[in-house]
């Protein structure tokens, strides 16, 4: 996967732009990661997982075989503890239920880590990670702030699409816009007779004069 990037090279390259990963980007790479796992159990690296341009993560040799669910779940732990520094409450608490006692199966941790992104857009969050991704290759210009990539990432938060709208939540394109609406509202004008309309009832106004006029001169004769 040439266009793959380490989750580590792409947490380092976001800070150096002035937007250091979210919690949620973080937690949702780390779910696709685990999710990746299967029936395997794997201590994941933040070296040894890669994102690519279309937002897919994957895990590579560099995360080694763990020798069972505890390990792989302190393993998770630690990796945020490492991506996320400081790390913010809701990570604080994730990573203390992981390290408690219970042992988690694998889907049990993938749904831990699922609960902590709710709500959570599955199909945003991996188009922002490729944006994400995209972004890295691009060389830094000089004008970017932190408050543009920032909010890209923000959008990632709340599940939103890359032009910060909810799928689900889109308008219909049958339904008026503001100004479309209120033009329906109001009454119809009435159009005004057309030129050749005018005509005809003229014509018809002017045959008819001239019978009533023929008709009292015969009277008046007779």
């Amino acid at each position: 996967m040439s266009d793959a990037v380490a989750m580590d090279d792409l947490v380092s390259a976001m800070s150096h732009r002035g937007a250091p990963m979210t919690p949620e980007s973080a937690l949702f790479i780390v779910l696709q990661a685990v999710e990746s796992m299967k029936d395997r159990r794997v201590v994941l690296d933040a070296g040894g997982i890669e994102v690519d341009e279309h937002g897919a993560v994957h895990i590579n040799e560099l995360c080694s075989p763990a020798v069972d669910d505890r390990e792989a779940q302190e393993g998770v732990a630690a990796l945020l503890d490492t991506v996320l520094s400081p790390a913010p409450p809701t990570v604080l608490d994730l990573t203390a239920r992981l390290r408690a006692e219970a042992v988690l199966t694998h889907s049990a941790l993938a749904s831990e880590l699922a609960a902590a992104l709710v709500p959570l857009n599955r199909g945003a969050a991996q188009r922002m990670l490729g944006r994400m991704v995209r972004e890295h290759h691009r060389p830094a210009r000089p004008e970017e702030t932190a408050g543009a990539a920032a909010d890209a990432d923000e959008k990632l938060t709340h599940g939103l699409d890359e032009q910060g709208e909810a799928p689900s939540e889109r308008a219909d394109a049958t339904v008026p816009d503001a100004a479309v609406r209120d033009d329906w509202d109001r009454p119809a004008k009435k159009k005004g007779p057309s030129t050749m309309q005018a005509l005809v009832v003229l014509g018809l106004s002017t045959a008819l004069l001239g019978a009533a006029a023929v008709f009292l001169w015969s009277r008046l004769r007779g």
